[in-house]
């Protein structure tokens, strides 16, 4: 193995997420970064030859030119233990720089990963659109990847992914599943929508959805009989409908909150957590479209939605605060950390200081 091989392996031994290489090497563990001890740390120069040297010719000399002229490109290849890393190959004031994801080759399932019950309903509808949504290393392509498994191993459908680039390779099962990569079988996520309706799918899982005619054709497949999943880079469910309609103008801001209240079926909002025993666990602010969100996304009261998702416990709805409240009371992650990843931090204070569940000299001095 080189040099790259032998700190991504070594990486991955210790339980890390994220490999950076420049002038030294780092990894994420446990959400913080650490050096990377042990092994010679890659020169980022050698490691980006010996990762574009992992693709065919033509792609590689494309790849190459992109960083001649100084933009960053994005791939994904396989390691030695056959674990998928996703590389970002970036310039910056301190030349070039490498940052890698790692895929674990085993993906979670949705009972593991805890997405809330919800997901599934929407999995067995035909049409609509569902949105995953959270900060970069948040898990929305692994939770995405739970989905298309439900799907794959249950319905008789087509499933087509767009990605970029692919970081979980799906075997078709019940269903056949085809993955487009961005820049190898697609210019760019609007082109690949835009012929997505001519290759018959059933099912589009979109990587993310980026620009605006991107976030428009994914609106017009979910009402024209597809079930659309798709990925956006927002914090909460609320947040998350009023990114959808104020990419667009003002002129067509009725049309598309009138689309959007027919045929949005959820938004889930996802966060990663420190474990108190080690490791990372999802927690999540599940919003279903019922009746009253879709009045509401109609009428233009998009804020009143929180309310809705407050009081939509018992059909499967949860606040972040919810579901934060849950992993402490269970005894899985600390207050502290939770009340970190809080989006109304205030709320979930005086909820764990109404918990019996919670010994109170935990939450000493915590505000």
């Amino acid at each position: 193995m080189n040099e790259l091989d032998i700190a991504i392996e070594s990486a991955i031994k210790k339980g890390a997420t994220d490999i950076h290489i420049g002038r030294t090497a780092r990894i994420r563990v446990d959400g913080s970064l650490v050096p990377l001890v042990g092994v010679a740390a890659p020169d980022p120069q050698t490691a980006a030859q010996q990762i574009l040297a992992r693709f065919p010719r033509e792609r590689s000399k494309i790849f190459a030119e992109k960083l001649g002229r100084g933009e960053d490109i994005d791939l994904a290849f396989s390691s030695p233990s056959n674990a998928r890393i996703r590389a970002n190959i970036y310039m910056c004031e301190s030349g070039m720089q490498i940052a890698l994801r790692v895929i674990p080759a085993r993906r979670l399932t949705a009972t593991e990963i805890g997405i809330p019950f919800p997901v599934a309903d929407i999995c067995r509808r035909s049409n609509g659109l569902f949105v995953a949504t959270g900060a970069n290393g948040s898990g929305k392509t692994t939770t995405l990847a739970a989905v298309v498994d439900i799907i794959n191993e249950s319905r008789g459908l087509h499933i087509l992914t767009i990605e970029d680039p692919i970081e979980y390779v799906i075997k078709s099962a019940k269903s056949m599943v085809s993955q487009r990569e961005i820049g190898r079988d697609a210019p760019n996520f609007y082109s690949a929508l835009r012929s997505a309706v001519r290759e018959n799918p059933d099912v589009i899982v979109l990587g993310e959805m980026r620009d605006l005619e991107t976030t428009r054709t994914a609106i017009e497949l979910a009402e024209t009989g597809h079930l659309v999943f798709a990925t956006l880079h927002t914090r909460t469910a609320v947040s998350t409908i009023d990114r959808l309609v104020g990419q667009f103008g003002a002129g067509e801001q009725p049309q598309i909150r009138m689309m959007l209240s027919e045929n949005l079926l959820g938004v889930l909002s996802q966060t990663l957590v420190r474990q108190k025993r080690g490791g990372m666990i999802a927690a999540f602010e599940m919003l279903t479209a019922n009746a009253a969100v879709r009045n509401l996304i109609r009428e233009q009261r998009v804020p009143q939605i929180l309310s809705v998702l407050q009081t939509g416990r018992q059909s499967g709805m949860c606040t972040m605060e919810d579901s934060l409240l849950n992993l402490v009371e269970r005894g899985l992650v600390s207050p502290a950390d939770a009340l970190d990843k809080a989006f109304r931090p205030q709320e979930l204070l005086k909820a764990m200081r109404d918990s019996p569940k919670i010994p109170q000299n935990e939450l000493i001095g915590l505000k």
